[in-house]
């Protein structure tokens, strides 16, 4: 399931230039470093693994390490890893022996991970350069010889990477600090850099254009930092590398959740095969983040997604969040301001936004009355669309002129709205409203109507809807697009419960419309509703 924030559009004018920073330094390691690296493993592994008898030697060794530091549960799967790594090559050595037949890394890719782990431990290669650590028991002068051989070829076949080397392995972030930054700027593969970049490309400039670019910086860092600190707190002790920005991303979100607060954001998901747009108030959508990381960390099954990172992100990031609004209220609301404002940066638009909400607040409503029009015609002169809570202030200011055209054309406006712009119960209070109200009738046409009536129905209110077909089956009765209407009141009545009403209404489509490609739908077989 995917829910990401797609209510605010970046002002090119005041680009958010830390956020394209940041995804081009993303970009730019992942591409001119990391990409190069792919396959550098794999011939050590393949060497280590198929073709050398290290593991007879370093596994148990290893074991023994692992002993030594009291991490017993670790030992013990390191010595089960060997005796599969011995079955293994039990195996490889008869169909040799038998066929010809070589083996090769695709047959050992269950101990893979083992290795990997060994592999990953520096300290514990630290000691493997040593002539002869006590680490290996005992151990004959000709096995001796085989061990340093192959050790020594190994490690020229295995070069550390820049990823090895600037990735988080929590076992060791202490013995290397520098990765719990770095760890924040590299990638696994293509898909995960660019997925990653996607959702900071998305949320970061939005909370860039209210923190500003200096402290967005300094807090996405503290949000990786943050995330990283919540993982080793659980897993500390892992070998595993860890990397990518997903932590710090994170933060990001449970930043943006936090500074946008009770304000209702337009929000896109993805869920299967499903997807739509919903609009909430943010700060609503830090537990439901919170609560889809810590299901798939418990009931998603195994995975390479580091969930413990994410929530860490998220939570860390609305802590710096809400720390900022505690400490900077007045700075965040001005903010907030001059972002809704007009993005010409045009003086006069945000003067006259802060007075109409300030007489509105003093209840003086014939001076904000007269500041939301000005708003809304002079941003109307730019060619730009008004803020839809400026027209709908305007709206309820202008009930008390129902014959006046400003209500007629505010009224229009705000019907036309696209869904999600505004929530769609206010659309329909809106419409209640205004054909209640509008002098000497409401000025809605045929097309209009229609529309409305499909909104409404479909929308969970198709008693309205109804209302309006009554109307036009007099007014428009010959206009091509009723049949779907009556289609869509059906459904909707069907959608609310009232299904003796859904079924009243395919019973008049099918009688008035019985031609109309509707009554062709509903009267095939399995297509009732």
């Amino acid at each position: 399931m995917l829910i990401i924030p797609v209510d605010r559009k970046p002002d090119w004018r005041r680009p958010p230039l830390i956020t394209i920073f940041l995804v081009l330094v993303n970009l730019l390691i992942y591409f001119g470093i990391q990409w190069g690296e792919r396959n550098h493993m794999e011939p050590a592994a393949d060497y280590y693994l198929v073709e050398s008898r290290l593991p007879e030697f370093e596994f148990p060794a290893y074991a023994r390490y692992l002993e030594s530091d009291n991490k017993t549960a670790a030992a013990t799967s390191m010595r089960k890893a060997l005796e599969r790594w011995q079955q293994i090559r039990a195996r490889a050595d008869l169909a040799a022996a038998r066929n010809g037949k070589t083996a090769s890394l695709d047959d050992y890719g269950q101990i893979a991970q083992a290795w990997y782990v060994l592999d990953a431990d520096t300290a514990f290669s630290a000691l493997m350069q040593q002539p002869k650590p006590s680490v290996l028991g005992t151990i004959d002068a000709d096995d001796l010889a085989v061990w340093k051989e192959q050790r020594e070829h190994y490690s020229l076949i295995r070069k550390r990477s820049f990823t090895e080397r600037y990735a988080l392995i929590p076992a060791q972030a202490f013995e290397r600090p520098v990765t719990l930054i770095t760890h924040m700027f590299l990638h696994g593969s293509v898909e995960h850099v660019l997925g990653n970049m996607v959702f900071l490309a998305m949320v970061g400039y939005a909370v860039e254009i209210l923190l500003g670019g200096g402290l967005f910086l300094l807090f996405y860092l503290a949000s990786g930092l943050l995330s990283a600190a919540f993982y080793l707190l659980f897993r500390g002790d892992s070998m595993i590398l860890s990397l990518g920005a997903s932590g710090a991303i994170s933060g990001v979100m449970g930043m943006y959740t936090v500074l946008y607060g009770l304000r209702r954001i337009r929000f896109f998901y993805w869920f299967l095969f499903y997807f739509d747009f919903f609009t909430a108030p943010a700060l609503i959508m830090l537990p439901i983040w919170v609560g889809k990381e810590a299901f798939d960390l418990w009931f998603g099954g195994p995975s390479n997604t580091n969930y413990y990172a994410h929530i860490g992100g998220l939570l860390g990031g609305a802590l710096l969040a809400l720390l900022y609004r505690l400490l900077a209220r007045r700075k965040l609301e001005q903010a907030h301001a001059n972002y809704v404002a007009p993005a010409d940066d045009d003086k006069l638009l945000r003067t006259l936004q802060q007075s109409a909400y300030a007489a509105l607040s003093r209840l003086d409503f014939e001076r904000a009355r007269r500041d939301f029009s000005s708003l809304v015609s002079k941003t109307l002169a730019q060619k730009r669309t008004p803020q839809p809570d400026w027209l709908l202030q305007l709206f309820n200011l202008s009930k008390g002129a129902p014959s006046s055209s400003a209500f007629h054309q505010v009224a229009a406006m705000l019907l036309r709205l696209p869904k999600g712009a505004l929530d769609e119960e206010k659309i329909h209070q809106v419409y209640l409203d205004y054909v209640a109200r509008a002098a000497p009738r409401p000025s809605l046409s045929s097309e209009q109507s229609l529309a409305l009536a499909k909104r409404f129905a479909l929308n969970g209110q198709p008693q309205t809807a109804e209302n309006i077909l009554q109307i036009l089956m007099v007014t428009a009765r010959q206009h091509q697009q009723l049949p779907q209407l009556v289609h869509c009141i059906a459904r909707g009545f069907i959608a609310a419960g009232r299904h003796d009403k859904g079924q009243q209404y395919q019973k008049l489509l099918l009688q008035q419309f019985p031609a109309s490609d509707e009554s062709r739908l509903i009267s095939s077989p399995g297509n009732r509703y």
